[in-house]
């Protein structure tokens, strides 16, 4: 699967694609030949937060974040979060590589921060999101419309000649189920095995085997090599062994959709949801801010109807 935990699939895209001879929608290439660098990725995902509404990164982002791996000795930690260091001090930290994988993942990581720094007013302790499915869920509502072709295309990622048809729009509709849709089975797996663990319900000289029968059963992947209970699978995952709730990836790829379609309606976007691209719509991203200034200061439900006009996922 090329991915260490079997949680992204989207590698599988190039083994997968359908109809192979059309042009390629994986951009990566085309970064590289534009000598596009981490800094270039996180001014074009900020150019798209500004597009709608939303400010710019401040000054102080620009400096403090660290948006590649130090070429000095020292060792960090690369696995992408965000940071509200309160005071106006809004940091991302990131080993950014120059692939369309990392462009997405930059727009996520920058939603973090637009969340942040749009409920810096509330009291400290409603300072978050809604719930926390909200905070993951708002990168990925940009994700989703700087992968369309249409948007990489204005971007210059895509060729001018670039000629979407029946053919292109199932390749795209692939490698987005490859990578957000095949995360749900996974993402379920790993957060009933945890709290399987926390109630007891798994002998710790059980682990891996458990481990390992869930993942074949509810994910359908196998390990690569044998693993007996020396090994502990789950723990070198980076959310595991930092305690962070992992259903929330779940819950967010329910509200990234609904926000989505609510968002491009409000947009006036015409055609299906897939090509839909929300950049330039400031009535979009005023909505969203609208619901973001709240913080936790109102129950998801609430928080959610403002956006979507209902209170149900």
């Amino acid at each position: 699967l090329g991915d260490m935990w079997g949680r992204f699939w989207t590698n599988l895209y190039p083994l997968t694609v359908p109809f192979g001879q059309k042009p390629n929608i994986d951009v990566t290439n085309a970064m590289v030949n534009q000598s596009w660098d981490a800094r270039k990725i996180f001014k074009e995902a900020e150019k798209f937060f500004v597009s709608v509404g939303l400010p710019n990164m401040t000054q102080e982002f620009w400096e403090n974040s660290m948006l590649t791996e130090p070429s000095d000795s020292r060792k960090v930690v690369c696995h992408p979060t965000a940071w509200d260091l309160g005071k106006g001090d809004f940091r991302i930290k990131m080993c950014t590589k120059v692939t369309m994988d990392d462009f997405l993942t930059a727009h996520h990581e920058m939603g973090h921060i637009q969340y942040d720094m749009a409920y810096a007013a509330q009291p400290f302790l409603l300072r978050n999101g809604a719930n926390e499915g909200f905070h993951e869920a708002v990168g990925e509502i940009m994700s989703l419309s700087a992968a369309t072709p249409n948007h990489l295309k204005n971007i210059g990622l895509l060729p001018p000649s670039f000629f979407e048809d029946s053919e292109t729009e199932i390749n795209f509709l692939l490698k987005q189920a490859l990578t957000i849709v095949g995360t749900l089975p996974f993402t379920y797996m790993l957060e009933k095995w945890r709290w399987m663990v926390f109630k007891g319900e798994i002998p710790k000289d059980q682990w891996m085997k458990t481990w390992w029968e869930m993942k074949r059963n509810i994910v359908g992947v196998v390990e690569p090599v044998p693993h007996d209970e020396t090994y502990c699978d789950p723990a070198s995952l980076f959310h595991v062994a930092n305690d962070y709730s992992f259903i929330r990836y779940y819950t967010r790829t329910i509200y990234q959709f609904q926000f989505q379609e609510a968002l491009c309606q409000i947009a006036k976007h015409e055609g299906p949801l897939h090509k839909c691209d929300i950049s330039n719509s400031s009535e979009a991203g005023q909505k969203l801010l609208e619901m973001l200034k709240l913080g936790k200061s109102k129950p998801w439900t609430y928080a959610l109807e403002i956006v979507v006009g209902a209170k149900n996922m």
